[in-house]
């Protein structure tokens, strides 16, 4: 029989400190209304609205650590660890991410955030406060996405796309920037370098097919056979003739172009300069401790 450690208690009290814990700051609706998230990788609440608690200690830690944030581990356990209802947030559909994200910090450090911008006329850099909340109250048509794409009798019925495509597109895209750079900075001869070009080429295509095979729910053929398989919808979408692929962009082009885009208005404090930027964010930069 395994001996029980000295400093172990078998009759443990409850941490009169647990009353003092977290609570849910702030309820957010998704944008998506909880469509095309992966079975099993949400649980919404009746009312419709995720409660957001704000970030721990352990949480921050973990958006200061750049290989966390590089593989997107950190931003997935950041997100479940404060919005509890989220089991996976690697399955959640992209038009929820910067909502969510946003929640998480107005839970945390509260709905004003300082940000700086520099004024296209005169340059001059000056610090701004915007309200993070507009952003939560902006509206996404969500139609766009239960209209299919009609193509030679075929129906393609599209959805968004997740945390996880997101996260391997990054990942990818980071990848072969780092290797042309290799590849500029070694001394492989002109043809070697060519080779290698050549295979990146074609790393970057395969990738683009994917992302645009993943961004595909289901097809619909002319006889009314309903096809949700990912690997048949992946390998349709290589070997179908081009016009299917642009009309895909095209499509999903249009539909990215009705989300309302995050701007913010600024007036410059030398010239009076009035301008609009984008409003972006990294997520390291984004949930720096607030002053």
């Amino acid at each position: 029989m395994a001996e029980v450690p000295q400093n172990f208690s078998m009759n443990m009290e409850p941490n009169p400190l647990n009353q003092y814990l977290r609570q849910p700051a702030i309820y957010l609706k998704l944008p998506s209304n909880g469509e095309w998230w992966t079975p099993g990788a949400l649980e919404m609440p009746v009312t419709g609205e995720l409660p957001i608690m704000p970030m721990s200690t352990r949480d921050e830690i973990t958006l200061n650590t750049p290989d966390a944030l590089m593989n997107g581990q950190g931003v997935v356990d950041v997100i479940q660890s404060c919005v509890p209802n989220i089991k996976s947030a690697w399955h959640m559909p992209a038009m929820d991410l910067d909502a969510v994200l946003i929640a998480i910090r107005i839970a945390t450090y509260g709905e004003k955030m300082t940000y700086s911008s520099g004024c296209p006329e005169c340059t001059t850099l000056d610090e701004y406060e915007i309200d993070l909340r507009q952003f939560l109250d902006m509206k996404i048509d969500t139609n766009a996405w239960h209209a299919p794409l009609e193509f030679k009798g075929m129906q393609i019925f599209i959805k968004p796309i997740n945390f996880q495509t997101i996260n391997m597109q990054n990942l990818d895209q980071f990848e072969q920037t780092r290797l042309v750079t290799v590849i500029n900075d070694s001394s492989l001869s002109e043809e070697e370098k060519q080779t290698r070009y050549y295979e990146i080429f074609r790393n970057m295509t395969r990738y683009t097919i994917s992302n645009i095979a993943g961004s595909i729910s289901y097809i619909v053929t002319p006889d009314g056979q309903r096809v949700e398989n990912t690997q048949h919808i992946a390998e349709y979408i290589e070997n179908a003739e081009s016009v299917l692929f642009k009309t895909l962009e095209k499509g999903l082009e249009e539909i990215n172009s009705k989300i309302p885009k995050k701007r913010v208005q600024n007036t410059c404090s030398e010239c009076s300069h009035s301008y609009e930027v984008p409003f972006t964010f990294d997520h390291a930069n984004f949930f720096a401790f607030a002053s």
